[in-house]
């Protein structure tokens, strides 16, 4: 390179520089009243938008995904459009979530033309970009005192359920490969029960999967029938609003979800998974889940680690490396490790595990988790 373009370079850098400072005071002179343009002052946009991680470690090698399979949208009687899922539910740490609009129920029909394929149609590019994992799916909508209401997730065509024949529209989900879901099973119940329908449903192994939570509710006896009939177990919020956030981070909480542990961060991964029911409903900081699983989330997410010992005790701290608060009780004491927290403790000198029971995690009707906590 020649001096004269060299010149010609350090010039235009110069140029660049001068410039970026003379915008950059300019920005800085807004901030003073006296300096203001008297017609109109500009301010920058506001960015605003971000998401709130949730931290899930990996539990026995599987990805542990945070998905929410009950969604409702106006294309439906939900009153959000379903761009406007995808953003909520990305802001709110999911990773992935159905569109599962009622079959039956649309009371805004006249004002929409669309089918029921149009929520997931509009909302699958957001997501793409993203990177939400979305689910097509739908609601069977029928009394829930004679049949129920069932989610058919994994779906091609929405438009292909709505028959009739309560078991006619479920034949013709499963016709498609759907993954059915349970929803609600004691909702505008007065009772938590197994109908003939359903009963009949689950002889058939139509059902593949249960809510033991929706929205506030949760059904003790939907965990038992869970384990039992070898179900995925489910949280959902079946939203139709808006989540309330601000309320949730009030208290500590996370949106209703259900958390799979997943070989791969997929599509088919998901729905492997939920096969398999390797799944966890995580609602109001509690934990529903097979017990083998339960173990699995307390020996990855909790550590023990020794601090100190005397001639009478050994002293430990217990870390939570996750976002799942844990409540637990051993030596006639109560513990809370919030999200990515952790506490100390002593025990006698030698013991090498404690008894300890989880009094946030859920493995049967009116049941929670006692497992040993080994001690280094």
């Amino acid at each position: 390179m020649n001096r004269s373009n060299k010149k010609i370079i350090l010039l235009l850098l110069f140029t660049i520089f001068l410039s970026v400072s003379i915008n950059a005071q300019e920005v800085i002179n807004q901030s003073s009243a006296e300096t203001w343009n008297s017609n109109k002052v500009t301010f920058p946009s506001y960015i605003t938008t971000h998401r709130e991680n949730l931290i899930l470690p990996k539990i026995k090698g599987y990805e542990v995904i945070s998905c929410d399979f009950h969604v409702h949208t106006v294309f439906s009687d939900g009153l959000m459009w379903p761009t406007f899922r995808v953003l909520e539910a990305w802001k709110q740490g999911l990773d992935c979530f159905a569109m599962t609009d009622h079959v039956e129920y649309r009371p805004h029909r006249e004002n929409l033309k669309a089918d029921l394929n149009t929520s997931y149609d509009l909302a699958k590019e957001d997501a793409d970009q993203v990177g939400l994992v979305l689910i097509k799916g739908a609601e069977i909508t029928r009394k829930p005192k004679n049949w129920g209401h069932f989610n058919a997730l994994f779906i091609k065509d929405a438009n292909l359920l709505e028959v009739e024949d309560t078991k006619e529209a479920l034949l013709a989900a499963k016709k498609q490969n759907a993954f059915i879901i349970w929803n609600h099973p004691g909702w505008s119940l007065d009772s938590t029960l197994i109908n003939p329908f359903v009963g009949e449903m689950f002889k058939e192994k139509i059902i593949n999967g249960i809510e033991v939570y929706n929205n506030c509710e949760f059904y003790p006896k939907a965990m038992a029938w869970a384990i039992d009939k070898h179900l995925a177990i489910i949280a959902a919020t079946d939203v139709h609003g808006t989540v309330e956030q601000g309320t949730l981070k009030q208290d500590a909480n996370q949106r209703p979800m259900t958390l799979v542990l997943a070989k791969e961060h997929s599509l088919n991964g998901i729905r492997e998974a939920l096969e398999a029911g390797r799944t966890m409903a995580f609602f109001q900081g509690y934990i529903a889940a097979r017990e083998e699983i339960a173990i699995w989330l307390t020996e990855e997410y909790l550590s023990v680690k020794k601090i100190y010992s005397n001639e009478k005790n050994d002293f430990y701290t217990l870390t939570n490396s996750s976002s799942v608060p844990f409540k637990i009780l051993f030596n006639n004491k109560r513990y809370v490790l919030p999200a990515l927290s952790t506490i100390s403790f002593n025990v006698p000198k030698g013991v090498s595990k404690i008894a300890v029971k989880f009094e946030n995690i859920i493995i049967y009707e009116n049941k929670v988790l006692a497992h040993d906590l080994l001690l280094q």
